[in-house]
């Protein structure tokens, strides 16, 4: 069944900014409006209330209105009470007012009354309500508590209408008690509305303002910022395998991107190098393969050439020699090319006795006859971590590199570094030595020094390079120590438990073994 294709996401990801710049941007942008809205609404909040507060406490309270109302007088206003009767019941009610150098009629409290609209040319108003009064027609407001007293109330709103918007404050006192008639004080906050708005718009502005100033020097910064390391991507991209020589500009922008530029041109020097060596190993392999194909390339021509008077059993061991240096070289090359891919033929097993090893392998060796090998191990074990293939791979080809140049003596011996808690074997021989500035060179690949180091049995090398690559995995080391006479091969590899003996110090188990 086919997968549903979520239609959603491409849209979702058109919100999202492509760039960090912008992504940069848009994050400041929205903590500072978040922060910048919080802080507008608690003002706002707060004004409100000093708004609400300020006039309430300019208006007299109930209980004071109420008092002053039954003595025929309410604070800014005179008041003449006239009340007409029929069989007891209140018919008519009519209030002088005198109030702003007005005088007129108190009408009933209807809901047009109570209302912020009735004071729309005026702000204060008062009306009539009897407690107890039920509805008579659609004009006869139900006189409730609740609904003829308020404390007034403004909206956070900024558009909202000064005139109609706001609740007003609205006040009751009984003026006759007997009837329980009662005056409704009014009062408008329509021009603490009309100021609150404006106090509102201000903050959203200025909040917008403060945001946008924000989100462009951000934008501005961010830019400054990232424009070296633009600079730096635009140098990079020019670079290609052909011209690795070049670097990228370091700028003087700040300690990170100047270090960013650094470690991209340490970067480049070790992928230059890294290159430089492929190229080189690629050069001294094929013209490593060369010569034995050329050779068995030769001579089978030549046979073909004189079949009647050529030596065939001569001609196919030579073919087979140049087979089997073939052979070898291409194997050490496929050796080499897994352990720098970091792949070997077998998974790491259990710990190995580096002294059975080195017994195995040098009882198995024979040398030339005009060579000694002597050998020189501990009666105890010496574990190791690693592959018992390639470690008998590192020391054969030390012991071939011996053969090759010693004169009369090889000596083996494999001891255990207390203090470093390392195995140390090392491979000597009598021969003319290395220079001392040769012996890093020695280990490199298709490595070869002066006449007295000659391939003269065929080596491409490699041996060594393969043994020191090999060291390194089991994160080991080998080294040339200071000899006074011929080579000496140092070999260090980490121990996974310690031997029964600690001292750095050869034993045999039954004295020195020699093969002649």
């Amino acid at each position: 069944m086919a997968r549903p294709v979520n239609r959603c996401r491409p849209a979702l990801r058109l919100l999202w900014p492509a760039t960090l710049r912008n992504r940069l941007t848009l994050l400041v942008a929205t903590g500072t409006l978040v922060l910048l809205t919080g802080i507008a609404f608690a003002v706002a909040v707060q004004a409100r209330a000093s708004l609400l507060a300020s006039t309430r406490q300019r208006i007299p309270n109930e209980a004071v209105f109420a008092r002053s109302a039954q003595l025929g007088s309410v604070p800014g206003m005179a008041l003449v009470i006239d009340v007409s009767h029929s069989s007891g019941v209140v018919m008519h009610t009519f209030i002088g007012i005198t109030h702003k150098a007005h005088t007129g009629r108190v009408p009933l409290c209807t809901p047009h009354v109570l209302s912020s609209e009735s004071l729309a040319t005026q702000r204060e108003d008062v009306c009539l309500a009897k407690g107890d009064t039920q509805r008579k027609s659609a004009d006869v407001y139900i006189a409730g508590e609740h609904d003829l007293v308020s404390e007034g109330n403004l909206s956070l709103l900024p558009w909202t209408d000064p005139v109609h918007g706001p609740v007003p404050i609205r006040r009751q006192a009984t003026v006759v008690p007997e009837h329980n008639l009662d005056l409704i004080y009014i009062r408008s906050l329509s021009p603490e509305q009309a100021h609150l708005n404006t106090a509102v718009w201000q903050l959203a502005a200025g909040t917008l303002g403060l945001t946008l100033v924000v989100a462009g020097s951000t934008w501005l910064v961010a830019g400054r910022v990232l424009r070296p390391v633009e600079a730096i991507r635009a140098d990079f991209a020019e670079l290609s395998a052909h011209h690795l020589d070049q670097r990228v500009t370091v700028p003087r922008a700040g300690r990170e991107i100047t270090r960013f530029a650094d470690t991209m041109n340490s970067t480049l020097d070790r992928l230059q190098s890294a290159v430089d060596r492929q190229r080189q190993f690629t050069a001294d392999a094929s013209h490593e393969l060369r010569t034995p194909l050329a050779c068995l390339r030769t001579e089978l021509e030549l046979a073909l050439h004189h079949p009647n008077t050529a030596d065939w059993p001569r001609v196919v061991r030579a073919a087979h020699d140049d087979t089997l240096r073939l052979q070898a070289l291409t194997t050490d090359l496929l050796l080499l090319a897994r352990l720098d891919a970091g792949h070997t033929d077998q998974p790491p097993g259990p710990p190995i006795d580096l002294t059975d090893l080195v017994r195995d392998e040098t009882s198995r060796r024979t040398p030339p006859p005009h060579l000694t090998l002597t050998v020189h191990v501990r009666p105890e074990p010496i574990a190791v971590n690693g592959q018992q293939a390639l470690l008998a791979r590192v020391l054969g080809n030390l012991l071939d590199n011996a053969e090759r140049h010693a004169a009369s003596t090889i000596t083996v011996r494999l001891a255990y570094d207390t203090e470093h808690r390392q195995a140390v074997l090392e491979v000597l021989d009598d021969g003319l030595g290395i220079p001392p500035e040769d012996h890093q060179r020695i280990f490199e690949r298709f490595s070869r020094l002066d006449d007295a180091r000659t391939r003269d049995d065929g080596g491409a090398g490699l041996g060594l390079a393969i043994a020191a690559r090999i060291a390194t995995t089991h994160r080991g080391t080998l080294t040339i120590a200071p000899s006074s006479q011929g080579a000496h091969f140092l070999l260090r590899l980490p121990t996974s438990t310690p031997p029964p003996q600690d001292p750095l110090t050869p034993a045999a188990s039954s004295g020195p073994t020699e093969a002649t």
